[in-house]
């Protein structure tokens, strides 16, 4: 899979930086989208991946995609309460629109090859105090199982990676994290399960992988 074409969206910060890092090392061409591109040392597309004329406009410049990695993703914890017509649409537009333009878009310069999608536990099952994050990442499994059904017969294959909670910026002394952030998952548990997934035959693809870190269980 060497000097195949990897796209990365959310490619500055967290899993989508170290991701980056990570698949240049092993000679991989990679395009990354992120919105903190004047904070890193690679290349990197500022895109807001909620306009999709901003997101038509790179894809056009890319020639040919093997892997996509949807990685880009906003994340919200407030009470029922709180939730502000504002926050619908940048949780929503961002993790849910923006992820499935991006895909849209992105096959069209795919031949063949694999979409991954840093999903989360919580499209899996509702976690209290994240009920719109859950609901973004819910209809975002469903779309790409849908999805999934019509790509497998031209040779794209999809699956989501859906982790509990990872040991990243994301936690800070605005947003903690309920317990011992030290017993978190790594980044590189994450990229060790792309790995994993991008390293299968292509007959074969994985649905839906959950991990989790143990001092969680959703």
């Amino acid at each position: 899979m060497k000097n195949k074409t990897i796209l990365i969206t959310g490619g500055t910060s967290g899993v989508g930086k170290e991701m980056v890092t990570h698949f240049t090392k092993l000679g991989y061409d990679i395009y990354a989208l992120g919105r903190n591109s004047d904070k890193v040392n690679f290349p990197c597309k500022s895109v807001d991946i909620s306009n999709e004329s901003e997101i038509i406009n790179f894809i056009n410049e890319i020639d040919n995609i093997d892997i996509l990695i949807n990685n880009a993703a906003i994340y919200q914890r407030s009470e029922y309460d709180n939730i502000k017509q504002s926050d619908i649409n940048s949780v929503i537009d961002i993790n849910l629109k923006g992820s499935i333009m991006v895909t849209l878009h992105s096959i069209t310069k795919m031949k063949r090859g694999r979409i991954i999608n840093i999903n989360s536990v919580a499209g899996l099952s509702g976690i209290r105090n994240q009920s719109l994050y859950s609901a973004s990442k819910a209809g975002l499994k469903v779309f790409m199982d849908s999805l999934s059904q019509e790509l497998i017969e031209k040779g794209i294959l999809i699956s989501n990676i859906h982790p509990g909670g990872i040991n990243t910026e994301l936690w800070n002394s605005g947003n903690k994290y309920p317990g011992d952030v030290t017993k978190l998952l790594d980044p590189t548990d994450i990229i060790n399960t792309v790995d994993y997934i991008i390293g299968l035959s292509d007959n074969v693809v994985v649905k839906d992988i959950t991990i989790f870190p143990t001092n969680e269980w959703h």
